[in-house]
């Protein structure tokens, strides 16, 4: 029992999947909180460039 134990807290072939999900998990924080940030500058310019594709048209 105790070589099983003792095996088992010596294997780390898991460790890089949860050093994957860490990253990931801060990339999208920072994602987030960038959206959060440059949103509505974002939005605007959107909007200011859907009313000049509209206004094409007329």
């Amino acid at each position: 029992m105790m070589i099983k134990l003792n095996k088992f807290f010596r294997d780390n072939r898991g460790a890089n999947l949860v050093e994957y999900i860490i990253l990931v998990g801060v990339v999208a924080l920072i994602a987030l909180a960038g959206f959060k940030f440059f949103g509505k500058a974002v939005d605007k310019k959107i909007n200011d460039q859907a009313g000049k594709v509209e206004s094409i048209g007329n």
